[in-house]
């Protein structure tokens, strides 16, 4: 932690601003901001609104960067407790008044230090914690900005986020602690969120704002399944009719590290290659039932293949911006259960089966073994479909806007499908999965697999 003078014994009469820091739920303060400490701005409400979404039950939160103490504030309104902290001296003494004045201090902690410094570390019982990030790009040739408030603003290379994850894996916190931090996604910052994803941690969008040409994006990351690891066995004959043997009401995973007859579209025998990854979410239709089985495995592999940097091919393939092959996606279901079975095969090398080439995960993550492609397509899938007391869910309607981004996307690279001899246009994708398509000026839509032929460029 810094030393320095006692932040209680500053004089805050200098420059001192009044702002109304005021949120839709009719919460409204107004607080005192010295000259040198982040005031409240946007991206504070933007955050605040974020927050206000949790249904989290209240606990201990955690406050990185409090500067006028607006966020720590609001928590404390809403039966956190909360320690707050801040490099800036100004900063803790302004967060400490205005917990004061608002009659919260008895229930905000503020202490000068932060990420980064000898000795910081998060406390064991943190349920939340919350960093406003740093989001402008570092500077060059030893400028420095002033005053202090817009330096709060200025990431370092290779971004705090990454400081804070590093900080958190190797801490002792509970694995139920939600962690929710605000980005600068467009232009990209240096703090990126691809980090977590790779570490094996869900994510998902709070909340979103525009301001000019920036995009802002309040992002909340958890542990699937509470830090609760898969079920690994040795060998299976498929990780399918394993999972039919796990609790129904539990989000639950079965690793195998041999499949001996996975199953692929339609009863179809998947190939599985030594060393590849087989693996079958059981996922209770409380977190799924709102989705049609075939917008899910689209969105699925949507999602693992720009986790894996490779394409998606509709409706549920993994290949190459060739078209060569490396894994797929496999939902199953019925109406006499309660749990929908999502199964993943990826192969970890590029070969040959039965003169067929495929490829494989380390033509695109050369230094990830098979737990680390676990955590990556288990935080893929637990990011889209894992239901969470604390944080909302991900709509129907983002689900179709995120399938379609990934099509897309492939289209864009030269691919194009024919149809009974005909080059049809994709125009879109409607709730259930399908594909909209167009050719002459009429619009149809297309369910069935075996009737495109795809060419890839």
């Amino acid at each position: 932690m810094s030393g320095g003078s006692d932040p209680s014994e500053l004089d805050l009469s200098s420059s001192v601003k009044r702002v109304l820091f005021q949120v839709e739920d009719g919460r409204e303060w107004e607080l005192l901001v010295p000259r040198t400490v982040y005031p409240p701005r946007e991206d504070t409400l933007l955050l605040a609104r974020a927050l206000g979404t949790l249904e989290k039950k209240p606990g201990l939160a955690v406050e990185i960067g409090c500067g006028s103490g607006a966020i720590s504030i609001y928590l404390a309104s809403l039966g956190w407790s909360v320690e707050a902290y801040d490099v800036n001296p100004m900063a803790v003494s302004s967060t400490r008044g205005n917990a004061r004045d608002t009659g919260l201090s008895d229930f905000i902690s503020v202490r000068e230090g932060g990420l980064g410094e000898h000795g910081w570390n998060l406390p064991k019982e943190t349920s939340l914690l919350v960093w406003n990030l740093p989001y402008l790009d570092p500077l060059e040739g030893g400028e420095k900005l002033e005053p202090i408030e817009d330096a709060s603003m200025l990431d370092i290379v290779g971004g705090w986020s990454d400081v804070l994850l590093e900080n958190i894996l190797e801490s002792d916190i509970s694995d139920d602690c939600l962690v929710v931090l605000l980005h600068r996604t467009d232009p990209p910052s240096q703090s990126r969120s691809d980090s977590w994803l790779m570490a094996g941690w869900a994510r998902r969008t709070l909340r979103t704002l525009r301001i000019g040409e920036e995009r802002l994006e309040v992002i909340g990351y958890w542990k699937p399944a509470g830090g609760i690891g898969p079920l690994v066995i040795e060998e299976c004959d498929s990780t399918m009719d394993e999972a039919r043997r796990m609790d129904e009401s539990q989000w639950s995973r079965v690793l195998s590290l041999n499949q001996g007859a996975g199953r692929g579209r339609r009863g179809s025998k998947w190939e599985t290659i030594d060393g590849a990854f087989a693996c079958t979410w059981s996922i209770p239709f409380a977190d799924s039932n709102l989705i049609k089985p075939g917008l899910l495995q689209t969105s699925i592999g949507t999602a693992i293949s720009a986790a894996i940097g490779c394409e998606c091919k509709w409706p549920n393939d993994l290949i190459t911006e060739s078209g060569v092959k490396l894994g797929g996606i496999l939902i199953e279901s019925s109406t006499s259960e309660s749990i929908l079975r999502v199964g993943v095969g990826v192969n970890r090398d590029s070969a040959a089966i039965e003169e067929i080439m495929v490829a494989g995960w380390l033509e695109f993550l050369p230094e990830m073994e098979l737990m680390d492609i676990f955590a990556l397509v288990d935080a893929s899938i637990a990011s889209l479909l894992e239901s969470k007391e604390d944080i909302p869910g991900v709509s129907e309607s983002d689900i179709v806007g995120l399938s379609w981004k990934g099509l897309a996307n492939s289209l864009s690279k030269g691919t194009r499908i024919s149809l009974g001899g005909t080059l049809p246009r994709i125009v879109g994708m409607d709730n259930s999965g399908r594909l909209e398509i167009e050719e002459s000026g009429n619009f149809s839509i297309i369910d069935e697999v075996g009737r495109l032929e795809w060419e890839f460029y």
